[in-house]
């Protein structure tokens, strides 16, 4: 009679263990889904959302390179590598695409007027979605938009990030597209800088972050410098200091902590 009892409480006990588990997954998984939506005026290309009821703020990722150029929103480059890494993090996650799978980011694109009103479309219509405070994070040449559509529009969001931006440099293809130019020494909403203090990259070089940042004068400001990683592909590339290579997930969690802390400032 004791052993058939406890075989059914042991029984009752792994009813319950499993269900426990299959609950976590279930809010895991939904947690991770992909909601793609269209909006008119932003993009022929789906926009990528990831949305979650826990979520504290929305960021807008603003990638490097090419930007998006396919209707999957596929890219190797790190905020779109570790958006799980942000959407895990209590914030709604959403990629902003080329207008077309024709279209490439080149760097006179990304302060042009059209795409600054472009960004400004997908805010208000995610502004439809939720009321929560909406953050850019410009990735390398996404550094570019989101300083260019700050400085038109700070008080359309709570604040920008720029990682492994695009500060000062003297190539003929960037030297009127980095933040000494678009920004200055003034802004209007809150920065954070985040850079790895080994970034090879010609265009991306960390000492002219650093200045930058020093130099800054913005409502809220931090920097996050990292050292660490193990570089294997290209200098201007995901695999290598300037994507953090080897400690993207840390770089990513601690994007998302700021983001997190500053929202409700």
């Amino acid at each position: 009679m004791e052993l058939n009892l406890a075989k059914g409480n042991s029984s009752i006990m792994v009813k319950s263990l499993i269900a426990q588990i299959l609950v976590f997954f279930i809010a895991f998984t939904a947690l991770a889904e992909d909601t793609r939506f269209n909006l008119i005026g932003v993009s022929q290309l789906p926009i990528h959302g990831y949305e979650n009821d826990e979520a504290k703020a929305n960021m807008l990722a603003i990638i490097g390179g090419k930007g998006i150029k396919n209707p999957l929103g596929k890219s190797r480059n790190f905020l779109v590598v570790n958006k799980s890494i942000f959407t895990n993090s209590k914030l709604n996650y959403y990629l902003f695409p080329n207008w077309s799978k024709s279209e490439k980011a080149g760097y006179k694109l990304r302060v042009s007027r059209k795409r600054v009103e472009r960004i400004l479309s997908l805010l208000r219509g995610i502004r439809k979605r939720n009321s929560l405070p909406n953050y850019l994070v410009g990735f390398s040449r996404g550094s570019v938009d989101a300083a260019a559509f700050a400085k038109i529009y700070p008080e359309e969001i709570r604040g920008i990030v720029l990682a492994s931006g695009i500060y000062k440099n003297s190539s003929r293809k960037a030297e009127l597209y980095s933040m000494d130019r678009l920004i200055g020494s003034k802004i209007n909403t809150a920065v954070l800088v985040v850079h790895h203090k080994k970034d090879a990259c010609h265009v991306t070089q960390f000492s002219y972050a650093e200045v930058f940042y020093q130099n800054l004068h913005a409502p809220r400001k931090q920097a996050l410098f990292f050292n660490g990683g193990v570089p294997t592909g290209r200098t201007c590339g995901p695999l290598h200091y300037h994507g953090f290579e080897n400690i993207e997930e840390k770089v990513a969690s601690d994007i998302a902590e700021w983001i997190r802390t500053d929202a409700v400032k």
